[in-house]
């Protein structure tokens, strides 16, 4: 722009950046002292006044003190540096010497103020994000110790109430009645449920600490689906579902014996859980070319189909799960993904409301 000297002017209140800026940082005590020491305020977004100007656009005059710190120049051009509707400063070329700012130089640095004006707009927005980011993380950190915190205080007390049940029902301190054998049995069933609850919510803090790691070592499917069905069967029977099982063993593969024993147990305790009485559940285990492939399907209520997406996320509940008050965090799941994940494996799902669930586990085989 054949100009010997360029200044930026922040407008007041405009922070996280510098309030002046200059060629050779002539604001600092030399030629530009007396401009730098001049505000803006007079200017609005989409202001331009230049010397020479006879008709100067929307009639803008600096005040005196910024026209007698131009005295001596050739040619002044100070432009709004403004986004939208707000004006952040001003743009000042000046040369000592020469003609005065054309149209076309007007115009070419109205475009270069306008980029100023979005620079500094954009580089505030990426702060606040970073800043936003990194308070979510924070609280994220939180949540993660907390849960881990509370998992750990709640098994002590847990443990504790487990063992003095036990020793209720062995009648270590007397004969029970029918009716005392009834209520130990539903603080029996209420116990496992927060003890499962508690494994659910630990497991979850080491996932998210990534502490969750996976130790493989050579397994047969068949026995952990075994043993899964023996665990689940006795709740089907009192529920008035029937199982079926369908096994083609041995299934052998590298796994983690426990984590993959886990992912079955909720895949089948789900399935229990929301079919009706009177419905089935069956599960299928063989192997399909390299991969072992295994099905848990029910006839229970579905899932809505606009909410299959978010079904592995945590703590997802299904709407009508939650409109009948079927309990359940909504971990179970998001386990499930994690452990298949972890054996590179890949877990599909397909279901509809009202017609039932179709889990579908493929994990490479040995």
């Amino acid at each position: 722009m054949r100009a010997e000297h360029v200044l930026v002017r922040m407008a007041p209140g405009q922070t996280d950046v510098p309030h002046l800026s200059s060629l050779g940082d002539e604001h600092e005590g030399g030629r530009l002292a007396a401009l730098a020491a001049c505000d803006v305020t007079w200017l609005v977004a989409g202001d331009v006044w230049a010397t020479g100007d006879a008709a100067p656009e929307a009639d803008v005059r600096p005040p005196d003190a910024e026209i007698r710190a131009c005295a001596g120049a050739g040619a002044v051009l100070t432009v709004a540096v403004s986004v939208g509707g707000d004006c952040l400063g001003a743009l000042t070329l000046l040369r000592d010497h020469g003609p005065a700012f054309t149209p076309v130089d007007v115009r070419l640095v109205e475009v270069v103020a306008a980029d100023l004006g979005r620079g500094v707009h954009l580089a505030r927005l990426y702060e606040r994000e970073q800043h936003l980011v990194a308070r979510l993380q924070e609280l994220d950190t939180a949540k993660t110790d907390f849960m881990s915190t509370v998992s750990h205080e709640l098994r002590t007390p847990l443990t504790s109430i487990s063992g003095y049940l036990e020793l209720l029902l062995d009648t270590d301190a007397g004969e029970l009645n029918a009716a005392q054998v009834t209520m130990l049995g539903v603080i029996g069933r209420n116990t496992r449920r927060l003890r499962d609850l508690i494994e659910e919510m630990l497991i979850l803090s080491k996932i998210e600490s990534g502490a969750f790691s996976t130790l493989r070592e050579p397994v047969d499917l068949a026995g952990l689906v075994e043993q899964a069905v023996a665990v689940i069967r006795p709740a089907a029977t009192d529920a008035r579902i029937e199982l079926r099982i369908e096994v083609d063993g041995p299934l052998p593969l590298r796994a983690d014996a426990a984590q993959l024993d886990r992912a079955l147990m909720n895949l089948l305790a789900n399935a229990v859980k929301f079919t009706p009485a009177g419905g089935q559940v069956a599960l299928r285990a063989g192997r399909a070319d390299d991969a072992i492939v295994v099905t848990v399907a029910d006839t229970g209520m579905g899932i809505p189909e606009a909410e299959q997406k978010a079904l592995f996320t945590r703590f997802f509940r299904a709407s009508n799960a939650v409109r009948q008050a079927v309990p359940g965090t909504g971990l179970g799941l998001a386990i499930v993904h994690t452990v298949v994940d972890n054996h590179d494996g890949r877990i599909e799902v397909r279901s509809a409301e009202g017609a039932g669930t179709i889990f579908t586990i493929r994990l490479p085989a040995a």
